[in-house]
């Protein structure tokens, strides 16, 4: 039997490739990607998540302390989610925070989100890979303050036509508001900032908010809804 020599370049790729094992890679694959909290109230601390980590590697892999940062873009247009990773954290059972996993294992650690604001929220869940690149999922939920974000749910079940396009609820100088429209219209009440005056729902004018009517007017209009229509009491999805 003969034996061929590899040549020189061959040799090199071959010696190359045992020197250097095979990449470890972490994924973050439940729940999917769109996931969302939904919509929470203020301080709520019900609104949790089991998010897993596996490795799609072959060769063991350990996971240091997962955290929740805020290193991530941001957006300027109206409605768009507020970064703050405080309102995001890791709750209860943490079955991944220095854990080695082998070859096609998974771990689980729970997320809590507990909105400090209204309107869309988000952040990154991050899962570190030692001596490899961390495992990231951006996570997002939506703050709601009642009775104001009930009131302009109930009205664009009210006025569809109306009421198009809708924004998360974000807060504008004083106001609590959404926009629709594309932005050309916005309606708003002035809840945002403490105040001993009777709250008021404002529509958004020549770049003012200009009064409407009282929010509890509405707000008791919205509490009793047409049939096959949702009340405020009721949570939202």
């Amino acid at each position: 039997m003969t034996h061929r020599r590899l040549s020189p370049l061959l040799s090199m790729v071959v010696g190359t490739l045992l020197a250097f094992p095979a990449l470890a890679q972490v994924t973050v694959s439940d729940p999917p990607p769109e996931h969302n909290f939904g919509k929470i109230p203020l301080g709520a601390t019900y609104a949790t998540q089991y998010f897993s980590a596996f490795n799609t590697g072959t060769q063991a892999v350990v996971l240091g302390p997962v955290r929740v940062d805020g290193d991530m873009g941001t957006c300027a247009a109206i409605g768009c989610p507020v970064v703050a990773p405080a309102d995001f954290a890791v709750y209860g059972s943490d079955g991944c925070s220095g854990r080695t996993l082998v070859p096609g294992e998974g771990c689980s650690t729970q997320i809590r989100f507990v909105p400090s604001g209204v309107g869309g929220r988000t952040a990154r869940l991050v899962f570190p890979v030692q001596g490899a690149a961390e495992a990231t999922r951006v996570v997002a939920g939506t703050g709601v303050a009642q009775p104001i974000d009930c009131v302009l749910d109930w009205a664009e079940r009210t006025y569809p036509t109306l009421l198009t396009q809708p924004t998360p609820t974000f807060v504008y100088q004083a106001f609590h508001a959404r926009c629709y429209q594309g932005g050309s219209l916005c309606v708003g009440a002035d809840t945002a900032l403490p105040t001993t005056a009777p709250a008021s729902v404002y529509l958004y004018q020549g770049g003012q908010m200009v009064r409407y009517a009282d929010l509890s007017v509405l707000a008791a209009q919205a509490t009793y809804p047409a049939p096959n229509s949702r009340s405020c009491s009721q949570a939202a999805e």
